[in-house]
């Protein structure tokens, strides 16, 4: 309980847990309605897969300026006005539903409008959680915020296809709204410390500069950041495209691949409790290990494997994708000096983002052209392959998080930097 309470007694940590909790919620109850708003107004697949791309594209491309902003501002007014300007962008969609004025046009910007406030959110709640809570209690808040995370999940889904499916779309995306505000409302009641992190007006592109400078500064985080994103791209987006369809055809339909992504699931609320005591002594070596497993679940996938093992590798995927989530935010917060913080988060958050919507898009025309399996096998021996070849890498291998006996030396510090 003592790993619960830790974090949890600390204010300010609480309300954050709360925003991220609930807006968690609201994040996975969204897309449901989205889609179908937009296929009750056009019937088009294509036009949701506009809508989605409208908003991923407008958060990778504003990611930087979100990060120098939350590098410059008080992290915790970044994230009140990105929920605020989300509440809006939400109930503006819900109620051009509800009142039967929508078009799907307008849908689109707005889906742009709230990727773009979006991108001021992650980084700055990146560089906040370390305001929050001692140092010694770094990746116990980390992992709670995973749990957060994965626990919404399912919850956010379920709530929003029963809204969708009960009373409408444009209801569902009304709800979202409220979510947002009241993370909002339980960020506007920090107990803040100090004054505004700087003064005078800001030189956009040295910022970025000296953020991209702290980014490359340490070999293993443009390493990892890049080795994730050809993950993305070659790993991670083909079992989730290639993954519906042999299960249509090969599984015995919806209801298999449902079982499989309910493995992933609870395999990645498994790696978020297991970050709370777990603290690897060779961090990155660890996190690669548990990484290399997710070949397991694309070979099984590809050799049409029983439904019971594939999502039994699924569990272990998700637990390696959390438990590495935790740590590597653990990671960062104890490299990166606090001032910057923000900005490589947003670096790191963008690079790892890069190669996604480009994965999901190729999957389909790749495995037309060299075959289903193929593609599954070809991602599972990359993995293999190319996690080896980051943990040859000296600065990768050799590098240790921080005991918390020793990151509870660096409080003192950290108490004197204004939330």
């Amino acid at each position: 309980m003592s790993r619960w309470a830790g974090p949890l007694s600390e204010w300010n940590f609480r309300l954050l847990f709360g925003a991220r909790t609930i807006s968690f919620f609201g994040t996975n109850l969204a897309p449901i309605a989205v889609a179908f708003a937009v296929l009750d107004l056009t019937g088009s697949a294509t036009d949701v897969g506009l809508a989605f791309a409208c908003w991923t594209l407008a958060q990778v491309s504003t990611l930087l300026v979100g990060g120098v902003v939350a590098d410059r501002l008080p992290r915790r007014l970044v994230m009140l006005s990105s929920d605020s300007a989300n509440f809006v962008i939400r109930a503006t969609m819900g109620a051009l539903l509800v009142t039967g004025h929508a078009r799907v046009w307008e849908l689109f910007v707005l889906q742009a409008l709230g990727g773009a406030a979006t991108a001021f959110y992650s980084p700055a709640s990146t560089g906040l959680v370390p305001e929050t809570v001692p140092a010694s209690l770094l990746q116990q808040a980390n992992a709670l915020m995973s749990i957060a995370r994965y626990i919404a999940f399912p919850l956010g889904a379920a709530a929003g296809g029963t809204i969708v499916a009960t009373i409408g779309s444009g209801y569902a995306l009304l709800v979202d709204g409220g979510t947002y505000a009241t993370s909002a409302l339980l960020l506007s009641r920090f107990r803040l410390t100090g004054q505004s992190r700087t003064a005078g007006a800001p030189n956009f592109l040295r910022e970025l500069r000296d953020g991209w400078q702290a980014f490359t500064e340490h070999t293993w985080v443009w390493l990892l950041t890049g080795w994730i994103s050809l993950y993305f791209l070659i790993t991670y987006a083909p079992f989730f495209v290639l993954g519906p369809y042999i299960a249509k055809h090969s599984l015995g339909g919806p209801k298999a691949w449902a079982v499989i992504v309910t493995g992933e699931a609870i395999g990645s609320l498994a790696g978020g409790i297991a970050g709370l005591r777990l603290r690897p002594r060779r961090t990155m070596t660890t996190i690669g290990a548990f990484f290399a497993l997710t070949s397991v679940q694309c070979l099984l996938l590809a050799e049409h494997a029983p439904v019971v093992a594939i999502a039994a590798a699924a569990v272990l995927a998700g637990a390696a994708f959390s438990f590495g989530t935790v740590i590597w935010d653990s990671s960062l917060q104890q490299a990166i000096a606090r001032d910057k913080l923000a900005r490589v988060s947003a670096y790191n958050w963008m690079g790892a983002m890069a190669f996604l919507p480009a994965g999901y898009a190729i999957a389909g025309p790749v495995a037309n052209a060299i075959g289903v399996s193929t593609t599954l096998r070809i991602g599972a021996v990359w993995i293999v392959v190319s996690t080896a070849a980051v943990l040859s890498v000296r600065s990768v291998r050799d590098f240790r998080l921080r005991s918390a006996s020793e990151g509870a030396d660096d409080e003192l510090e950290a108490a004197t930097v204004p939330t």
